[in-house]
């Protein structure tokens, strides 16, 4: 069964990942990232983003175009993830840091 996400009523912010990291614990944190990431390698492609809903811990996939959409940014490439809030209806783009 396939839902719509829509983040057109969400807002970018740039704590999401700190208060969520500090609510779970970080390793819990990195954990459900990972888990995001590894459901986009076993069935994303180059236009699908992983998003993890925070509250629940879930994870699920959309496009850039979505995103581009809804929110009017603009991402491409891979190892990101977005982190949402649906409760507080905010977001944040999460980067790979090497």
């Amino acid at each position: 069964m396939r839902h719509s996400l829509d983040l057109s009523n969400c807002e970018p912010v740039n704590d999401l990942w700190a208060k969520f990291s500090e609510t779970l614990g970080i390793e819990k944190a990195c954990q459900a990232v990972r888990q995001a990431i590894d459901l986009q390698a076993m069935n994303g492609s180059e236009e699908t983003l992983p998003v993890l809903f925070i509250e629940t811990c879930g994870a699920a996939l959309t496009t850039f175009s979505t995103l581009r959409e809804q929110t009017g940014i603009s991402l491409f490439g891979s190892k990101k993830v977005l982190i949402l809030s649906q409760k507080k209806k905010v977001f944040q783009v999460l980067y790979e840091v090497k």
